[in-house]
Formats: C-alpha cells, structure tokens, sequence
C-alpha cells in the first residue's frame, strides 16, 4: 500500500516515531495532505520532547505568533533557553515583535529575566538597546523592572539612555557610580553612542563629567568620527570646541574628514576643513579625501576639494591617480571635471595602466568615449582600435 493511501491516523503514528525533525519536516513536505497533519502538532511535539521547545525561541525570534501559540499549546517550555541562554521573550524582545511580546508573559513567561551569556540583558535591555519604542512600552506594562539587574545593567542602561538622548536618566545613573567608560559589544562608549545619534545634551553632560573625548571602540573610530561620518555638524563642532582631535583614523587609516567624504556629508566636509582638517590625509592604503570622492563620484565634493587644494595627482598605493579611480568606476562628471582642472591623463599606476586602459578594461563606455575627445592616446595605454570599439559590445 502507497503511503499516501494511508488513513490520517496512521500516518500521523508514524510520523511521530520519526527520529529526527529533519525526517519529520521531509515526509509533511511530501503533500498538502500529509503537511495537514502538522495540525496535530507532530513536528511541534518532537521538538518540545527532544530538543528542550528550541523552536518556540525561533520563532519568537521571528515574531511569528501562530507558531509560538501552537508551540504553547503543545507545552512548550515557556521559560526554554537556546544555547546561549536567552528565553523565548529574550528573542522577541530583541527584536522588536511586539504580537510575541504581549503573548507571552499572558501565558506566564517571566519579564524579569536576563541571558545566562554574554551580555546579561533582559527583554527591557535589549528592546531599549534596539530602539524598540513599542516594545519598551508594553513589557513596561507586562510588569518589567527597569532596576531588575543582570551582570553591567547599570552600563546597558546608560549606553541605551545616552542613544535616546535621555539626559535625567544619564544623569541618575553617574551619581550612582555607573561607569563612564563603559562599553558595549563593539567597544562604543556612551559619549561615542551619544555623538552618532546627535544627541548633543547628553554629549555636554558626559563631557562635563569628565568622559574621553578621544575614546575609541574595537574598530578604531572617536565621537568625532562617528559625528563626521553621521553629518552632525554641529556635534562635530561642539567636540572640536571640547578638545577633540580632529585627525584620529580608524582602524582603516579614516581620519573624520575622509569619513565625511565617504558618505558624502558636504557640510561636514566644509566644517572640518574651516577647523584645519588636513586636505591629503590618507588611510592604510593611501586614499586621500579627493581620492574618495572620485572612487565614489561624488563631483561636487570633488570641485570643493579641489578649490582648497587638494592635490589633484595624488597617488594611493597601486598608483591610482583620482582620475584612475573616476575612469575605473565609470563616473564621467567626476572625469570631466578633474580633466578640466588639469589632471594628467596619461597619468599611471603601478602596472603602467593609464585611465583610458583602466576605462576600457571596465567596459566603461561613456568615459574612454570622454578619455579619447580629451586625447587620451592608444599606445600609451597599450591599446588597440579593436579593443575600444569592444567597448561597445554588449558581450565585453
């Protein structure tokens, strides 16, 4: 007899004797007849038996309030833990499923309760770290405890209260002893949170207290370069009037005013050069800010660097001119212009390739087109005709 000839109820006892979920999921999937069956719960059932209700905590994770409500009729472990300690709640928390949230201390999961790993957070932690705004909101009405501590639940506290601009609780938590300099799990301390949401009041009052302003976080970067790669101009400012050098680098060799360039903050870029920001500074691999901003296109930023005197045939470490690496990426109004402010274009890199021969090997039509009116020459850049015209074809 085929197996789908079977009656629903002897199929479903052999699908409970499955071993393994894996084998359980293989034969639902067989048919929409079989995976009916699932309403009996088979899957959900091996799984509360065997693998301690792991997947109410998935799906919690993933705010996916169906399953979490037949996992829980099925009697699952309200209070299960994955295997880096957090509770269903923990997940849904974290990650902001609201629907998840308002189910499960209903059925009796515990709000005050934090991982067993690295970091000690609560449901309220992680929801306040997240910017999580509903979320806070309801577990505050399930009965969350803000003064309920894990391991550093002071230090989660201000990290998350200098983010959301919070000056009173700022303020509670250092006359209480919090550490200043605490971080969290990528090394930002509360002033650098602080300055990469532009939260000035709480920055003046961490200053005030006596915070550094050069600290750095496990990649490197300063307040100052969060506030430069954010556009918070006036941020910036207020952290050059404290003190702030204004050419840390990050792990990449970023000083603020590359970081600016990178993302295109025009008048942060203004700003940092008004302060003294050095014009040629380089990062590891020896990009200059004009360097960046060809590499992305970005003309107007261009022109400004220009106009302060950035050096126009400043090499990185494969001698890649700014004009090499416009031509490269295939940004024609940044070619143009460098041209027309007297770019050598002829200029080459360390293997002797030229803008043109960089141009074609891209396939970047609209620019070896600009490159040859403007006299780029063939031979120098160990072309043919035939390899030009290829350009044209789609198939280059």
């Amino acid at each position: 007899m085929a197996l789908l000839e079977l009656p629903n109820e002897l199929l479903l006892q052999i699908i409970e004797n499955l071993e393994s979920e894996k084998d359980i999921l293989s034969i639902l999937l067989t048919s929409p007849r079989i995976y009916a069956i699932q309403q009996a719960g088979p899957l959900y059932k091996h799984n509360i038996q065997f693998s301690g209700s792991s997947a109410l905590g998935w799906y919690s994770a993933r705010g996916r309030k169906s399953a979490v409500e037949a996992l829980l009729e099925k009697g699952a472990g309200l209070e299960s833990r994955c295997d880096v300690g957090g509770t269903p709640i923990v997940y849904a928390a974290k990650y902001g499923h609201e629907s998840a949230v308002r189910l499960l201390p209903e059925k009796g999961s515990i709000v005050n309760r934090h991982t067993l790993s690295w970091p000690r957070w609560t449901p309220l932690s992680w929801a306040v770290y997240n910017e999580h705004k509903d979320v806070v909101r309801l577990l505050l009405e399930k009965g969350s405890d803000p003064k309920f501590k894990g391991t550093d639940y002071d230090e989660i506290q201000l990290l998350g209260a200098a983010q959301f601009g919070d000056a009173k609780f700022v303020n509670l938590l250092l006359e209480r002893g919090t550490d200043l300099e605490c971080n969290h799990y990528l090394g930002r301390t509360p002033l650098s949170i602080a300055a990469c949401h532009g939260q000035e009041a709480i920055v003046r009052m961490l200053l005030e207290k006596g915070a550094d302003i050069e600290s750095k976080d496990f990649f490197g970067r300063t307040p100052l370069i969060y506030a430069a790669g954010k556009g918070h101009e006036s941020m910036a400012r207020l952290l050059l009037e404290n003190g702030a050098d204004i050419e840390p680098k990050n792990e990449d060799g970023c000083a603020p005013l590359i970081s600016a360039v990178n993302v295109g903050q025009e008048g942060m870029i203004r700003l940092l050069l008004e302060e003294g920001a050095d014009i040629e500074s380089q990062t590891h691999d020896g990009w200059t800010p004009l360097t960046v901003a060809a590499l992305h296109g970005y003309e107007n930023i261009a022109k400004l660097l220009l106009e302060k005197g950035s050096n126009i045939e400043a090499k990185d470490d494969d001698g890649w001119t700014p004009l090499i690496c416009a031509a490269e990426n295939g940004h024609e109004g940044v070619v143009k212009l460098l041209l027309e402010q007297g770019s050598n274009i002829e200029s080459e890199d360390h293997d002797g390739w030229t803008p043109l021969r960089c141009a074609v090997e891209k396939g970047r039509k609209g620019v070896v087109k600009l490159l040859l009116d403007k006299g780029a020459d063939l031979e120098r850049a160990g072309l043919t005709t035939e390899q030009v015209a290829d350009v044209d074809n789609p198939d280059h």
